[in-house]
């Protein structure tokens, strides 16, 4: 599903909460839909979808659909329709492929004077990986590939090779950024690339950005650390994971770092929002705990949900080029030829 596009002139609400909801039963042109394909109620779906992208989902259908399920019962109730199953994320996509997509856009305009935007972004995780059975004896670098990583899928959607020991992961990232689409998708990445250059690329796209924010640039994390002792926090949440034999509770604070004083080479970058994210960790059994503090700076604002999703996202395909080397024994291929 598409993305809303903030326009001026915003008109209020509707004072008959029906009436919208009426204009999409009775548009034509609207349902594009067989007979077979009519298991949900078009126009239901379709407020539901309107009022999960104003309040700032931004086109990724978990979320639509999360909020969608959530907000069911008060839907059917203030439109006064029969209460079924809420539409589930497998038929969400189906659905809205058979939606006519300029009429509902005419709609939503001219209730709520938002268009909706020709662009989908979804999250994909750009991260390298060392093949440590292409080192030869002796050696400390061999081979190695970045790959673009679906949050959503764990698919891989691009990769790009190169030789660890002459070549450098951060220009093979800005190489498979420049040869795809994915720039002007959400990008994370891990604080090896928190790089002017690679950052510009992407915003300057259109594109959003997730990047963590370590050591290896100093004085960008400590101009960040000075600036939110002084700012109040814009959101705040926490969640708490158990498995693995251990227990994890990960608390995140937002903070607008956009007027953050920085380095000229920065400012490009359009860099809008800090997280700060607290992880402390209990393993069950021995009751060891340990605590770990990182932070990531964005592009992106509001959305804050979403955006610790991708952090956490971001971690798991990670961990999932882990469970490769280590199940699949990826590592241990040995070959003498660059792939």
């Amino acid at each position: 599903m598409t993305k809303l596009k903030k326009v001026t002139n915003i008109q209020p609400c509707q004072k008959n909460s029906r009436s919208f909801f009426e204009k999409l039963q009775n548009a034509e042109g609207l349902d594009l839909r067989d007979n077979r394909g009519k298991r949900h109620d078009l126009a239901v779906v379709l407020v539901g979808v309107t009022i999960a992208l104003l309040a700032n989902r931004d086109g990724c259908l978990s979320s639509i659909q999360r909020h969608l399920a959530h907000h069911y019962d008060r839907l059917v109730t203030a439109l006064g329709v029969e209460k079924r199953r809420p539409v589930s994320r497998s038929q969400l996509p189906l659905i809205l492929e058979k939606v006519g997509a300029e009429v509902f856009d005419d709609l939503i305009f001219a209730h709520f004077a938002v268009r909706l935007d020709d662009k989908t972004r979804r999250w994909f995780a750009v991260d390298g990986k060392e093949l440590r059975g292409s080192i030869a004896s002796g050696a400390k670098r061999g081979e190695a590939v970045v790959q673009a990583v679906g949050h959503e899928n764990g698919r891989t959607m691009a990769q790009n090779y190169y030789c660890g020991k002459k070549e450098s992961e951060v220009v093979a990232v800005r190489q498979l950024l420049g040869d795809t689409e994915l720039i002007s998708q959400k990008i994370s990445l891990d604080a090896l690339h928190c790089k002017p250059n690679t950052l510009l690329m992407i915003a300057g796209a259109n594109g959003k950005y997730l990047v963590g924010l370590k050591e290896n640039q100093k004085q960008l994390l400590r101009q960040a650390m000075k600036t939110i002792e002084s700012q109040a926090i814009l959101w705040k949440q926490s969640s708490i994971e158990k498995g693995h034999g251990r227990i994890e509770h990960r608390s995140y604070e937002y903070y607008d770092i956009l007027e953050m004083a920085k380095a000229e080479r920065w400012t490009a970058c359009q860099m809008r929002t800090l997280i700060k994210v607290r992880r402390t960790r209990e393993e069950l059994k021995s009751g060891k705990k340990s605590f770990e503090t990182s932070y990531y700076v964005t592009n992106e604002t509001g959305n804050y949900e979403e955006l610790a999703e991708a952090i956490r996202g971001h971690w798991q395909v990670e961990t999932s080029n882990h469970l490769r080397d280590v199940t699949l024994k990826e590592d241990r291929l040995r070959s003498k030829k660059r792939i």
